[in-house]
């Protein structure tokens, strides 16, 4: 079985590349990691204690995962903590993030060989995979080893949810090698418990996403040197669209050219595309319009009518300057992005008729009229006018969409009451 998975794994990561050369994420910068061959000296941290694997695929999975990293640094200090991501972009986060209190690395590929070359150098006595990482290999290498592997911060997609629903009798054998699921919802909760997993294994511990987006939020005096440094004056009234994917810049740069003609102010917008990679391709599209824009790392005039983001990791101080927020990932069938980093700041938001990557959250913020879901440009660019004509409708959802993440706190805490026991027991 496992020889043909595999094979199987190969054939796909081949008919992966063509895609992965287009969109400028091959040579991966990680890829004597990703095939289980770690220096030496990046071990020195451990000195020979049992560590904690803490691993996070992407940028928004690891920024979920930081109010837990800090609490294992408060209190499970003596455990050095293993981070590891599958994209440059969540490997420079955690590099930033872990500095001296851990250790940074690319997650190996999911074959025999990579895995137990990892899991043979880190010694990990306790593995952590945030949401939605299943890796059918790694599970059996850790079921094999006695790992204990839990997942935090579960989630299972309106898609996923199909896909292994109609390959359950493979699935199923497969999550068995899991200890625990710490799920974000009923709903996800649910999900696991019908493909088979059971109950004594399932906890609805709540969004790790919540704690963070409060975690994150930057001071007053940060958000307002920003301002100053970017030019924007108290006149200016600012749309920050925030990790942006293929189709969407488009819609938005009509949407803004609209706005601008038919506004009595002064409107700029604060772009950030999802994937850095994408930025010659933004730029292409910015150069059909006639929007002034520039990189928010090119300093330049203050006069832009767009700024491009080209730096990771400081989406909610971009927020912080925003009078509203547009979701990415929303209004083409991505599945959205997390709009927590937002609502937290009390700032109105909009997304499009795709969140099924945020469901739970996303009916949360709708039912309590703390956002704005749109079908297509048109719609968002009526709804941006209003926001921008009656303000004071904009204050009143910002203001419930701050008490909602308020009362949505405390995942960190549940997370660690299911965690304490795997930590007390594997304490050297």
């Amino acid at each position: 079985m496992w020889a043909l998975y595999e094979a199987l794994y190969i054939l796909g990561y081949l008919a992966y590349l063509p895609n992965a050369l287009r969109r400028k994420r091959i040579p991966h910068p990680g890829w004597r990691m990703r095939l289980g061959y770690y220096a030496d000296s990046l071990g020195e941290t451990l000195e020979k204690h049992p560590s904690i694997w803490l691993h996070a695929v992407s940028v928004g999975e690891f920024l979920a995962a930081r109010p837990l990293m800090d609490a294992f640094y408060k209190q499970y200090s003596q455990f050095p903590l293993v981070c590891s991501s599958v994209t440059p972009g969540g490997f420079e986060l955690a590099q930033r993030h872990v500095k001296d209190k851990g250790i940074p690395i690319y997650f190996p590929m999911d074959l025999k060989g990579p895995i137990n070359r990892a899991l043979t150098q880190w010694q990990p006595r306790l593995m952590i995979l945030m949401e939605s990482e299943i890796w059918p290999n790694m599970l059996h290498q850790a079921q094999q080893r006695k790992l204990p592997v839990v997942v935090v911060n579960g989630r299972v997609s309106d898609r996923s949810f199909a896909r292994a629903q109609k390959y359950q009798k493979w699935v199923s054998p497969v999550l068995k090698n899991v200890s625990q699921f710490l799920m974000q919802s009923d709903q996800d909760a649910e999900r696991v418990l019908a493909l088979g997993v059971d109950s004594s294994r399932v906890t609805v511990t709540g969004n790790l996403k919540w704690d963070a987006s409060v975690m994150a939020a930057p001071d007053e005096e940060t958000v307002q040197a920003l301002r100053h440094e970017l030019g924007l004056v108290q006149d200016d009234w600012v749309c920050v669209a925030g990790s942006t994917h293929e189709g969407e810049e488009t819609i938005l740069m009509e949407v803004l050219q609209k706005l601008k003609a038919n506004a009595p102010k002064s409107i700029r917008m604060i772009l950030a595309p999802r994937h850095l990679e994408r930025l010659e391709v933004v730029e292409k599209i910015l150069h059909k319009t006639n929007l002034r824009f520039r990189r928010f790392s090119q300093k330049g005039a203050d006069d832009w009518d767009v700024l491009l983001v080209d730096v990771f990791g400081k989406m909610p101080l971009f927020y912080g300057l925003a009078d509203c927020v547009y979701i990415g990932g929303s209004l083409i069938p991505h599945g959205g992005q997390n709009p927590l980093e937002a609502t937290t700041l009390g700032k109105p938001v909009v997304f499009g008729p795709h969140m099924h990557n945020f469901s739970d959250i996303t009916q949360q913020l709708i039912s309590g009229q703390a956002a704005r879901q749109v079908q297509h440009g048109e719609e968002l660019f009526a709804v941006l006018s209003q926001y921008l004509q009656q303000p004071e409708q904009s204050s009143q959802m910002a203001e419930k969409a701050k008490r909602l993440s308020q009362k949505s706190l405390g995942a960190t805490d549940k997370t660690l009451d299911v965690l304490s026991p795997y930590l007390i027991k594997t304490g050297p």
